[in-house]
């Protein structure tokens, strides 16, 4: 069963600083791993003068952009979906805000962490133990978007809206959305067993179901008919998964907050 996201806040302070040209194109990263020396305070089996050397392990991104014409993008975009030396993916046009952009590449970094977890369903690292996580497939690579991308054309791509939630240095929290393009094998894993939804019906609810997990968050999703929702929460958040693998459970309520 695909591990679930855990519930992340973005704040300014998560965005990538991205100098981006007025065109059209795709903003590709790797995260390269860097193993660092660091010298750590004396203790138990360390020099009393010098201290510990210890190896620390960091994470450098490496960001690009590729300069594609708008009617290519997505084909672009899909033909990358299996590229080596990419992890992650956007996809940028002139008129998107480069905060969107921002946004999703951030987010495209929270989900490809999420892929990394034990049990994610990852490629396990040399000697590891299937299901561990630790090494990604290739076909693990993250394709989002800040604005709707058109797939007129693509029959086996499927966009999914994922309900992102966004701080700024007020404290004040708002919920946007942030679209990752899926495979449609993988949208079938990640659905982990449940029948495809209605895409357009989720995509017409969504300024409600955006007003639904702010509801939640607050506590104040008092419903009469929410019981079942709370239930299949079960503390957690209301996730855009969880909106795909229970709609009947989700949508009608929508209408009724």
């Amino acid at each position: 069963m695909p591990t679930s996201i855990p519930e992340r806040i973005f704040s300014s302070e998560d965005l990538p600083l991205l100098s981006l040209p007025g065109a059209d194109g795709l903003i590709t990263c790797q995260w390269i791993h860097e193993s660092m020396r660091v010298r750590t305070p004396s203790g138990r089996g360390c020099d009393a003068i010098r201290g510990c050397d210890a190896i620390e392990e960091r994470r450098r991104a490496q960001v690009g952009f590729v300069l594609v014409e708008p009617a290519w993008l997505v084909r672009a975009a899909a033909e990358r979906l299996r590229a080596p030396g990419v992890d992650a993916i956007v996809l940028h046009t002139q008129a998107s805000p480069p905060g969107r952009s921002a946004l999703a590449l951030a987010f495209a970094s929270h989900l490809r962490n999420a892929l990394r977890r034990p049990g994610a369903g990852g490629t396990p690292a040399p000697g590891g133990p299937p299901g561990s996580g630790s090494e990604p497939e290739v076909g693990d690579n993250v394709v989002t978007a800040g604005v709707r991308p058109d797939l007129s054309g693509f029959a086996d791509l499927i966009r999914v809206p994922h309900l992102v939630t966004v701080t700024d240095g007020t404290g004040a929290v708002a919920d946007t959305v942030v679209w990752e393009i899926m495979t449609g094998a993988r949208f079938d894993t990640w659905l982990d067993g449940a029948p495809r939804p209605d895409q357009r019906a989720i995509e017409a609810h969504l300024p409600g179901l955006l007003r639904l997990r702010g509801l939640h968050r607050v506590g104040r999703l008092d419903h009469p008919g929410a019981g079942a929702l709370l239930d299949l929460l079960g503390g957690g958040y209301l996730s855009s998964r969880l909106i795909h693998r229970c709609p009947r459970a989700v949508l009608p309520l929508v209408a009724a907050t």
